[in-house]
């Protein structure tokens, strides 16, 4: 799986007393004065008049500031429900997380859409009995969010996902979704093996409601990530799967050894195969920056 590179990750202690109490306190002062900083943006929009971008994107930043300590508040409340965390498991709490999960993921959506203005559909279908694996593109900002929105709050099934270490420098994210059968993965992880099965056993317990999403790119679809992985594939003498991958340019090549574990787990999965448009061309924020307003529409589709 190629060299160790594991992206540095405070240790569970130190995010618990140190960055959680910062950022509870830090978005908690932000919330107190978003009248009065989302009025100082309207007051510099009336100077740059250029779409209003300054309300737009400082004010998905308050909005995602305002969800931060709301969602820290909820999980404390469901902390101390559940019995200083020791009832954390139990489905009723479990179940409880979830729903929690999904108000929050609606409200961090809506933000999205309403300050960078695009509209997000996705067609409704039967409901499917059993499990489910979803594989899903990832390209653009918020489309994970979409997804997983969609799984709860649509569909209402109980989510879990495959996910980079990356999402546990977020406070709300690490705390919930560590209480969540969840699994993290760094990087080309120092021990492929025990993270495989360690996926093998989140799905081994999945209900017949559960859904599990797996990004088989393993990150956001940019250019300069398309090209590396080329790149990559090349220098490992992988010709065949660097042709392949040089001729669909709106993905990046699959990692296929979680999917394989998640189908090896358990006979009864139903996969679902998830792609999008419409966000893909926004990788950075200076592109956001440029183009909000968006105007457009984001369409989902699966099989």
């Amino acid at each position: 799986m190629g060299k160790r590179q594991t992206g540095w990750l405070p240790p569970r202690i130190v995010r618990v007393f140190v960055v959680t109490p910062s950022v509870f306190v830090a978005t908690g002062i932000v919330t107190l004065l978003s009248p009065l900083l989302y009025a100082l943006l309207a007051l510099i929009d009336l100077v740059d008049r250029k779409e209003w971008r300054f309300v737009r994107m400082g004010g998905l930043g308050l909005a995602l500031c305002v969800a931060e300590f709301l969602g820290l508040l909820a999980a404390l409340v469901l902390w101390l429900a559940s019995g200083f965390g020791f009832g954390v498991h139990t489905r009723r709490m479990q179940r409880a997380h979830t729903r929690v999960f999904g108000w929050w993921l609606a409200f961090v959506t809506r933000a999205l859409r309403l300050h960078l203005g695009f509209d997000f559909t996705v067609p409704m279908t039967e409901r499917i009995h059993g499990p489910i694996l979803t594989l899903a593109r990832h390209a653009g900002p918020g489309d994970a969010f979409l997804l997983a929105r969609t799984v709860i709050q649509d569909y209402r099934r109980q989510l879990r996902m495959l996910g980079t270490t990356k999402l546990l420098w977020d406070p709300f994210m690490s705390h919930m979704m560590l209480r969540l059968p969840h699994h993290f993965l760094a990087p080309n992880p120092a021990d492929p093996a025990a993270e495989l099965a360690a996926i093998t056993r989140m799905c081994a317990t999945m209900d017949d409601d559960s859904v599990l999403i797996i990004f088989p790119e393993g990150g956001n679809w940019t250019p300069r990530r398309w090209e590396n992985a080329i790149e990559s594939l090349q220098a490992s003498g992988r010709e065949v799967q660097a042709d392949r991958a040089a001729q669909m340019a709106n993905v990046l090549p699959p990692h296929a050894a979680g999917v394989a574990a998640a189908l090896q787990a358990r006979d009864d999965l139903t996969v679902v195969f998830v792609a999008h448009v419409g966000l893909g061309d926004l990788h950075s924020l200076r592109q956001i920056w440029d183009n909000i307003p968006l105007r457009r529409q984001v369409r989902a589709a699966y099989w």
